[in-house]
């Protein structure tokens, strides 16, 4: 009996270290083996983090152009304060700096990887910066130049994007859950072509060329952006740790959200500059209706549920996919469409049965991808 017991120890360890392979080769979220198979925790935390994120973040935005009288701007007026909302979505990650040497400081003992590897992240985060900035600028723009609803619908292609990237650049396969999620994802998204935003611009200053255009890049810059992030954790971040017995650390997310906002945030503060919309911001904090405190409460509050949105993103991708993180961060626009109605009364918008139904569908399609994950997960338990 004693002789037997070192072969029943050696044989479990060996069926437990095929399992993880197996998964990461027929996976459809890309479980990579050092993630830990039983990760719902963070998923959640990451989900809640994106609905709560998007949704304060969206409301302070309306908020904002709502009380501005974004309405009675003139022609040459029209695009300002677009590098002022590309700068509010990245500006806001020193926030970061404090969790992040805090959970950094539990491994400072580890091994540090190759340095080739941080010359190579460097350049990456200098990338992704550059689309961050480009994004949340032509995004900004897109919506003072066409209607809200058309700008949605265009908006909404991100999410053919995010797939064709997922599967050329990150190798992700796909199974009928996910296919079913993306659908519905895509179906919610068309479906909140009824709601207000209160920026939108009137007739005379409507740009159908060029709102459609910075619409669909910023979409095409979304995905390319979530596909990017995955590679780097994929390519790079896990890496570090396949030579080490740790697993891969939560605070690669505020490291990729901290050097890449650092980027996006001084390309948006040259363009602020450049167009002159700092008088723009004094003007109208001088001339706000609620008065100068109110106005910084709005924009901080902006930066920061911005912030609170991109760890959410960001740690969807590292906990499951850059699909899954678009699929979530779509189907919460029928959650701020409804809080717009709520808290703002803007003309002919109200709970409609379009806002119903995109609930109904974004419900579903976040179902069927955590049926996914739940499939997954207890497959690798066995």
């Amino acid at each position: 009996m004693a002789q037997n017991q070192p072969i029943f120890q050696i044989k479990p360890e060996e069926h437990f270290a095929q399992i993880p392979v197996s998964i990461e080769r027929d996976s459809t979220t890309l479980i990579n083996s050092n993630r830990k198979p039983n990760h719902w925790p963070t998923i959640l935390l990451s989900t809640i983090c994106v609905i709560i994120g998007q949704s304060i973040a969206k409301l302070l935005e309306n908020f904002y152009y709502d009380k501005i009288n974004r309405s009675e701007y003139n022609e040459h007026r029209q695009n300002d304060g677009v590098w002022t909302q590309a700068l509010l979505q990245t500006v806001g990650f020193p926030l970061l700096l404090l969790p992040f040497i805090i959970l950094t400081a539990k491994k400072h003992n580890q091994p540090s990887s190759d340095q080739f590897h941080y010359k190579s992240l460097a350049v990456i985060y200098i990338c992704i910066g550059i689309v961050m900035s480009v994004q949340g600028r032509l995004s900004a723009m897109g919506k003072l130049e066409i209607p809200f609803g058309i700008f949605t619908l265009i908006y909404t292609t991100q999410l053919f994007f995010t797939p064709i990237f997922a599967r050329f650049v990150n190798k992700i396969k796909f199974n009928r859950w996910v296919v079913i999620s993306l659908v519905l994802a895509i179906v919610t998204g068309a479906l909140t072509l009824s709601s207000s935003f209160g920026g939108e611009p009137d007739e005379a200053e409507l740009n159908y060329a060029r709102g459609s255009l910075a619409a669909l890049f910023a979409g095409v810059c979304f995905s390319l952006l979530l596909c990017n992030i995955q590679n780097v954790f994929d390519s790079y971040i896990f890496k570090r740790t396949e030579s080490t017995t740790r697993k891969p650390s939560f605070s690669s997310v505020f490291e990729v959200i901290i050097f890449s906002s650092l980027v996006a945030t001084l390309i948006s503060m040259v363009g602020l500059l450049i167009a002159g919309e700092q008088h723009d911001l004094k003007r109208e904090m001088n001339g706000f209706p609620k008065g100068k405190g109110s106005y910084v409460m709005a924009m901080v509050g902006q930066a920061v549920s911005w912030q609170i949105y991109w760890v959410g993103t960001v740690g969807l991708v590292f906990s499951v996919s850059s699909v899954l993180s678009n699929v979530i961060s779509v189907v919460t626009w029928p959650i701020v469409s409804v809080l717009v109605v709520i808290f703002f009364n803007y003309m002919d918008d109200e709970l409609d049965v379009f806002k119903g139904v995109a609930l109904i569908t974004a419900l579903l399609s976040a179902a069927a991808y955590f049926f996914r994950l739940h499939k997954e997960n207890r497959n690798s338990a066995y």
